[in-house]
């Protein structure tokens, strides 16, 4: 448990996007993107990680020693790690009504209402497009 308070600005967002799904039918999804979620990177090598699960929404904060890379762990596990920015102001209008998704989660974690992004690979493409932009 981590029991100290967190003062940092969460602008930016690591977004993971994997493979390894315990649902038959996303296997249909592109090999790699199948499943994404949140790690928010914050003071000395500590991690939010919030992963939308089907049945649930999974939270967790991971506290590593000094030097240990956790982002290069996941990548070596097959993962792919993107950053992303959160916008300082969310869009005025609401989002649009769809289903809770793991995608739908991140996307609103980073402001994006494109109605046409709803696989990861998608999401995966959106991000590097908007970074690219920036």
């Amino acid at each position: 448990m981590y029991n100290g308070l967190i003062k940092q600005d969460f602008s930016k967002v690591l977004i993971v996007f994997q493979d390894e799904v315990s649902l038959w039918w996303l296997r249909v999804l592109k090999k790699g993107f199948r499943h994404c979620y949140i790690l928010i990177p914050f003071e000395e090598n500590s991690y939010l990680e919030i992963n939308p699960m089907s049945n649930r929404l999974f939270i967790n904060i991971y506290n590593f020693p000094k030097g240990y890379d956790y982002v290069a762990i996941l990548e070596g596990k097959g993962k792919r790690v993107c950053e992303a920015d959160i916008p300082e102001i969310p869009p005025f209008s609401a989002f649009p009504i769809g289903v809770f998704t793991c995608v739908e989660f991140v996307k609103r974690v980073l402001g994006i209402q494109s109605r046409i992004v709803v696989t990861p690979y998608e999401l995966y493409k959106k991000i590097k497009v908007v970074g690219k932009s920036s």
